[in-house]
């Protein structure tokens, strides 16, 4: 992984954590391969497995969301995580959620961030649309 990738996951990282969230892992990746950027924990107990994408200056704007090509990669990995960290008794009975986050680097240790939060859920209408 590049330098660049693991600065924008230590930044999303950062970030989660002031949102209130708990690192549990970042770069995870199972023997063949797939990986989570970051796993963590929001203050609901909910286990997030967050995509990080990053992308230098404005000029293109923000990198795409990954979910909707990459769902069932997505599933597998978050079960494969699971799969490893099954004698956790904190893991019983969870709820889990698929985060984003796209990042445009605009300067040092400046960037836009978005955070999409539960990407694989489909939208729902607001009333009255």
């Amino acid at each position: 992984m590049s330098e660049f990738n693991e600065r924008a996951i230590e930044a999303a990282a950062k970030f989660l954590t002031h949102q209130g969230h708990e690192i549990v892992e970042t770069e995870w990746r199972a023997a063949d391969g797939i990986g989570i950027d970051i796993v963590s924990r929001d203050d609901e107990g909910t286990v997030v497995f967050t995509d990080v994408s990053a992308r230098r200056g404005f000029d293109k704007g923000m990198p795409g969301e990954n979910a909707g090509a990459s769902r069932e990669r997505r599933e597998i990995a978050a079960a494969a995580w699971l799969s490893e960290h099954g004698d956790d008794p904190e893991l019983l009975d969870i709820t889990v959620r698929f985060d984003d986050i796209a990042m445009m680097v605009v300067g040092e240790n400046r960037a836009l961030l978005r955070h999409h939060v539960n990407c694989l859920s489909p939208m729902q209408a607001e009333p009255g649309d």
